[in-house]
């Protein structure tokens, strides 16, 4: 949090299958300072029934360039994970971008004159064999049984 701006900011991040730490990021900014960040999100899913409705209650961006950088010149904080769901389904667990046309992130700070900070993964935190997080996971919590 210490890294985190007071004014705008664009909050840069690894999508991943779930977004669990980009979720758990947005949850402690507001219950540690108040502020709201707004994401953005990928058209296709302003479509979803149900999501949709998600989607209208949070502060969620899926409309383009000009207005997300309309919102950090209003002094927000704006999420984007530059390969978005593609690339977390699409990517392997050497992590290469998959870039498309997706670098309208940068122009947005660009265009709004802000500061761009890189949200570490708690993957990268834990995870300390390369390759699976489940591997990971597997390695560090299956243990042989011990005999009574």
């Amino acid at each position: 949090m210490e890294k985190i701006p007071e004014g705008p900011g664009l909050i840069v991040y690894y999508h991943g299958a779930i977004p669990v730490d980009y979720c758990n990021f947005v949850c402690n900014l507001y219950i540690q300072t108040g502020r709201l960040c707004y994401s953005i999100v990928d058209h296709f899913f302003s479509r979803l029934p149900g999501i949709e409705l998600l989607f209208n209650l949070l502060p969620t961006v899926h409309s383009g360039r000009d207005e997300s950088v309309e919102i950090l010149k209003k002094g927000n904080l704006l999420g984007v994970s530059p390969g978005g769901g593609r690339e977390a389904f699409f990517s392997d667990e050497n992590y290469n971008l998959l870039w498309g046309n997706r670098k309208g992130f940068a122009q947005v700070a660009i265009d709004a004159k802000v500061t761009k900070v890189a949200l570490e993964m708690l993957r990268d935190r834990h995870q300390k064999l390369p390759g699976s997080i489940l591997r990971a996971l597997l390695e560090r919590f299956d243990k042989p049984q011990k005999e009574d």
